[in-house]
């Protein structure tokens, strides 16, 4: 079987907030496990990466692969050159998986430098209006369940973050695939209440001819800050359905359908 070629792109988000690399290790391992993917991790810490990003954009390495796996941001992305050759990827078919912690990047009111490619990729971002409740029980729901990424996965509950009121800044076109509830009866730490909505948690557009996967769960805290017990765990990736999503994502943006990885059952011991 001919692997799909995946390239893992890590670098601090949010102010060096979420923990990228240890996500970035255990979606590594799950990858692994499905057996579909031929996996490049680029980063410049030498203990993650198979190479840092100087030396992956002085050649053209960005030009074979399939799909981009995106966890950066602002704190090492910055670089105009090296945007606008992934966004040349992107345009001409490489799949693009944007995930959680990533959403604040590239937004100037904050101080960020803006980059209007990502965000088009993306779709939904964290913006003025965006909250979330503290990192706890929630629901989530398949909302299009014969997509080939979301066939046969069945509702789940997790312990995670759930983002509220995200910004579709650009207004391009969006696929929620599933969603979980935001009750209004409760109220967060920080004296927001839920929405009393759904609010999405995985959503699948296009950018050029690239498909783009935004994957707003699977939120991890390199230390407990009072937020919500377990958020300095791996607890966000125990689902199976939540693997199952990302794994299954990495092959439908890179081929459009999911056939190598359908048989995956999250089964994966994580770190």
């Amino acid at each position: 079987m001919e692997k799909i070629k995946l390239h893992y792109l890590i670098g601090d988000v949010h102010m060096g907030g979420h923990d990228v690399h240890r996500v970035a290790i255990n979606n590594k391992i799950l990858l692994e496990e499905a057996g579909a993917f031929d996996i490049l991790m680029v980063c410049d810490e030498p203990s993650i990466g198979d190479m840092c990003f100087d030396t992956y954009f002085a050649g053209d390495l960005i030009k074979e692969c399939q799909v981009l796996v995106f966890n950066c941001g602002n704190y090492r992305f910055n670089i105009r050159e090296e945007q606008e050759r992934l966004e040349q990827a992107v345009a001409e078919g490489a799949g693009f998986v944007f995930l959680h912690g990533d959403h604040p990047c590239y937004w100037k009111a904050i101080g960020n430098s803006a980059w209007e490619g990502a965000e088009r990729m993306a779709g939904l971002l964290w913006r003025e209006v965006t909250s979330h409740g503290d990192y706890g029980e929630a629901h989530i729901e398949i909302d299009l369940p014969e997509h080939p990424i979301m066939k046969g996965l069945e509702a789940f509950d997790t312990k995670d973050e759930i983002f509220c009121n995200c910004e579709n800044v650009w207004n391009v076109p969006l696929q929620t695939l599933a969603s979980a509830w935001s009750d209004s009866r409760v109220i967060s730490r920080h004296g927001e209440p839920g929405t009393g909505k759904k609010e999405p948690i995985a959503v699948t557009g296009y950018y050029g001819k690239g498909r783009t996967f935004n994957q707003l769960l699977g939120h991890v805290w390199p230390y407990y800050t009072g937020h919500g017990l377990g958020e300095n765990t791996m607890l966000s990736f125990s689902p199976r359905q939540f693997r199952q999503m990302f794994v299954r994502a990495c092959e439908w943006v890179a081929t459009g359908k999911v056939e190598k990885t359908f048989a995956f059952d999250g089964e994966a011991k994580l770190r």
